[in-house]
């Protein structure tokens, strides 16, 4: 259908530290609260206190300055880009983003990356606004990817196979879908094997292997910008947590009836056989989409009007981010755990240079953000405000959280991780 030759590698990254803003405290509180009690109610495993802005913030709740272990979060998803093979990085965020990254600048060693700043614009923080500021910055050939990704992903620092992935040369765009089966294939043996706990709203049947997979959407996204129309990027982007993915795809598919012809037999192979197809696998099941993995692809690539893939990942830091309270307090409890088996570099290649950037850095950094002037009572107010049950730091500023029973085998996994990452790269 498409004959296409890119580059074979991604070494340029738009890392977004940016997020869009309620009108009102009040709005935004609501909005998390309400989910966390919908989410109890249903009984789901994953429950979430959503981290999320408003314009009327005092102190802007910008989930990326959050500190894990006393480091803010952006330092760890800077330092898994550092340990990648990109030469260039591009990242967008806020003011204090800014002053965060230029101490990371002067502390940690970049290993010769080009690292460049962008401000987000508060008057338009849509995702494919904050894509253009990146892509800007760059210069890009209209044969090459860039790798997008937010910068909430604290362990994620294996990115090799994104970026050499060969499946690059010959599409556009490609989704590394988070299967719950990949990620952790002992789940329904052993329920603690699970050590991050997602809400997997996605079936795909892969017809080639014969599997379900339950999956959540990607963290990472390969994607040539001179390819994809960005109306259709906005609308993936709106879509992806509710599952709404297939009318945003209709919807832009009934403006194109060249296109729509084309997804006709598409759409009609996946009405026809995906309910019973998933019955072979699963009587009853509640699910926001699902899909035939090649049905899925070929529609995509008609909507999109080029070649388009979806993957599966199958480790676990590409659907660790932190979104909301307990996400936070799962790496806050790892963090801790740390320190008494080895410290910070038992669970990340560059957790010492991380530890030099604490000591180094983050006097000065309390000074300057307000967040950090006291940040385990700012989170303790956080918990109060969002109706959880209880605060994370005692009155001497200690954590106190109790460590979920998963956080050993968090540990265990992503210790070996590292230790398998420094081996291969030594």
């Amino acid at each position: 259908m498409f004959k296409i030759s890119n580059k074979p590698i991604i070494d340029k990254c738009i890392i977004s530290f940016s997020h869009n803003r309620y009108e009102t405290r009040s709005l935004a509180d609501k909005f998390s609260i309400d989910k966390a009690r919908r989410e109890i109610a249903q009984g789901k495993k994953g429950i979430s206190h959503l981290i999320l802005r408003a314009e009327n913030d005092e102190i802007d709740r910008l989930k990326f300055l959050f500190l894990i272990h006393g480091i803010p979060l952006i330092c760890y998803a800077l330092g898994n880009l550092i340990l990648s093979s990109l030469k260039e990085i591009v990242v967008v965020g806020s003011h204090e983003i800014k002053i965060v990254l230029d101490h990371f600048l002067k502390t940690v060693d970049t290993r010769g990356k080009k690292i460049q700043f962008v401000h987000e614009d508060l008057n338009n923080l849509m995702l494919i606004n904050t894509l253009v500021l990146g892509r800007n910055a760059l210069s890009l050939a209209p044969n090459e990817l860039v790798l997008f990704q937010p910068g909430d992903l604290p362990l994620m620092y294996d990115l090799e196979k994104v970026l050499c992935d060969p499946d690059l040369k010959h599409h556009n765009l490609i989704l590394w879908l988070n299967s719950r089966q990949e990620m952790f294939p002992h789940f329904q043996e052993d329920p603690d094997a699970e050590f991050i706990q997602r809400n997997y709203h996605y079936r795909v049947i892969d017809q080639k292997k014969n599997r379900l997979h339950d999956a959540k959407e990607p963290n990472v996204y390969p994607i040539n910008l001179s390819a994809i129309e960005e109306d259709i990027i906005e609308l993936l982007h709106q879509t992806r947590k509710d599952g709404k993915i297939l009318n945003a795809g209709l919807s832009k598919a009934l403006r194109q009836p060249a296109r729509m012809l084309r997804l006709l037999p598409i759409l009609a192979n996946h009405f026809r056989h995906f309910e019973t197809d998933l019955k072979k696998f699963r009587l009853n099941d509640s699910y926001k989409f699902g899909m035939h993995l090649k049905n899925f692809n070929q529609g995509a690539s008609i909507l999109l009007d080029t070649p388009f893939l979806c993957k599966f990942n199958e480790d676990p830091a590409y659907v660790g981010d932190v979104d909301a309270l307990e996400d936070w307090e799962d790496y806050e409890s790892l963090t801790q755990y740390t320190e008494s088996h080895g410290g910070l570099s038992q669970i990340h290649p560059l957790g010492d240079a991380l530890l030099k950037f604490k000591e180094q850095a983050m006097p000065q950094l309390r000074q300057q953000i307000p967040m950090y002037a006291d940040f385990s009572d700012y989170m303790n107010r956080l918990y109060r405000d969002l109706e959880m049950n209880y605060e994370p730091f005692d009155a001497a500023g200690n954590y106190c959280a109790p460590h979920a029973a998963t956080v050993p085998n968090a540990f265990r996994w992503y210790h070996q991780k590292t230790k398998r990452y420094l081996e291969n790269t030594a």
